[in-house]
């Protein structure tokens, strides 16, 4: 996602959940969307939001995870969106 494009998003899925807008306010930062456990569809590999959330935290950062918005704002029950925020 280009920089512009990021921001946008943000903003979009800020506008629409306080709890992104309190994380972004709060300083954290947007990693990606991840898939839920038992949500990753057959034939994919993809790393879970728990796989993500162990690396972040491995690596030191606070995490946070939240609903998961495609570029449009609608929710995505499939996935969540994870958070990092150095400690």
């Amino acid at each position: 996602m280009a920089e512009h494009g990021k921001d946008a998003y943000l903003a979009l899925i800020a506008a629409r959940d306080p709890e992104i807008c309190a994380l972004l306010d709060d300083g954290f930062e947007f990693v990606t969307n991840a898939f839920k456990v038992g949500e990753v569809p057959p034939g994919v590999q993809a790393r879970t939001v728990q796989g993500h959330v162990r690396r972040l935290r491995q690596e030191r950062y606070r995490v946070e995870v939240s609903t998961a918005y495609d570029e449009q704002g609608h929710p995505r029950p499939s996935l969540s969106a994870i958070w990092r925020k150095k400690q």
